[in-house]
């Protein structure tokens, strides 16, 4: 009877430590991946960030492209007027 007793009293201390621990094991595991994930996402904003910037620069270039082209028309139009009178 004893046997079974310390037996019974074992099973029920490994059955109660193994879910405590497992729940333990559990939250660790989430804390870990939550912050893996605000890692993941400072990453991503700050490459979102210097992605902006990039177009951003893009789009100033091409603006003072378009202002040069736009400039090189007007001068080859004129050219062309002046080429164009009796001389």
């Amino acid at each position: 009877m004893e046997y079974l007793i310390q037996a019974l009293l074992t099973l029920v201390g490994t059955l109660a430590g193994y879910f405590w621990g497992s729940r333990k094991n559990n939250a660790e595991t989430d804390s870990i991946v939550i912050e893996n994930v605000k890692q993941i996402l400072e990453v991503y904003s700050q490459t979102i960030q210097d992605l902006k910037q990039e177009i951003k620069e893009l789009k100033d270039k091409i603006d003072g492209y378009e202002k040069q082209i736009e400039y090189l028309n007007k001068e080859l139009t004129e050219f062309r007027k002046e080429m164009k009178k009796p001389v």
